[in-house]
């Protein structure tokens, strides 16, 4: 009885990692973000206004229409007036909304 439950554990667990992989949240829009987000993740899609290197941190602050927020990534590799696809945590620091980038890429 002990061996069928550990393998349907075994093979629940699995298949649960591989269905995590493979969900993206939709597309959000930045002017959308609110403190109701902190915590979860989103995707959004901006342009690259401005780009600060810290120590091991790249600071991206992108825009979408008239809204803007920061990404905060490891020293990601971007160029200004890029656009760029983030998927990555709602954060806050000082009372401001951001970003912790999970995933980046040039769109």
């Amino acid at each position: 009885m002990l061996k069928p439950a550990f393998t349907t554990a075994i093979i629940g667990t699995i298949f649960l990692l591989l269905l995590s992989f493979n969900l993206e949240p939709g597309i959000k829009k930045i002017s959308e973000i609110s403190g109701g987000d902190l915590g979860s993740f989103i995707k959004v899609q901006g342009k690259i206004d401005n780009i600060k290197q810290a120590e091991s941190l790249t600071i991206i602050k992108i825009s979408e229409d008239n809204s803007t927020i920061n990404v905060i990534a490891d020293n990601a590799q971007f160029d200004v007036n890029s656009s760029i696809e983030v998927i990555g945590k709602v954060t806050e620091w000082h009372s401001i909304l951001e970003i912790e980038a999970s995933r980046i890429k040039t769109i």
